[in-house]
């Protein structure tokens, strides 16, 4: 019993957890000129995630027509659902065009519905072979319109990329359009 018990106690503790960020923002800016909202996700280890697959389902209150209040869940089509060996940072973006469930979509209208943004990720450790699994949740208030994330990837003069992962977490500001004109101001002075 000792023995199965120590085997049981090992196995539970020796496996390796997925550690994966999120950043603490999502955006909305134009790219390519069209708006584009975007997540950016991360792996904290040195290794890779293969097959790994991003999902994002929008959350929003509606009334139906006969009145009754309703928490109504979509998926967004995203421009890439999966990456066959994520190492470091990914920038998970979907394209508000016309098929969009954000098409007209205004900061109002976001806090308006209580829009929530549900983004889930999985996929398989490459050193233990063990299933990642990790969600984050967004509300409309941690959504930074008329702002990308900063670059993480920078060249050095020999032709070597260097990640910057302390940037993980920052935003830069889109330069506003006439169809998009919002300017992210940061929420801390």
């Amino acid at each position: 019993v000792t023995a199965l018990a120590t085997g049981l106690v090992f196995a539970k503790f020796s496996q390796p957890g997925g550690r994966i960020a999120f950043a603490r923002h999502a955006a909305i800016a134009p790219m390519d000129g069209v708006p584009t909202l975007m997540f950016r996700v991360g792996n904290e280890r040195g290794n890779l995630i293969v097959e790994a697959q991003v999902r994002v389902v929008i959350v929003r209150t509606v009334k139906t027509r006969e009145g009754v209040t309703f928490y109504r869940m979509e998926d967004l089509p995203l421009r890439r659902d999966r990456s066959p060996a994520m190492n470091r940072s990914w920038t998970v973006m979907h394209t508000i065009d016309g098929a969009s469930p954000l098409r007209n979509a205004t900061p109002e209208s976001l806090a308006r519905d209580e829009v929530e943004f549900l983004v889930s990720l999985v996929g398989v450790d490459d050193t233990s072979y063990q299933p990642v699994h990790a969600r984050k949740t967004y509300e409309h208030s941690h959504i930074a319109w008329g702002a990308r994330h900063a670059d993480v990837l920078s060249e050095r003069d020999d032709g070597h990329l260097v990640l910057d992962v302390s940037r993980f977490h920052d935003l830069t500001v889109s330069d506003p359009t006439e169809d998009f004109p919002y300017v992210w101001k940061h929420p801390d002075p």
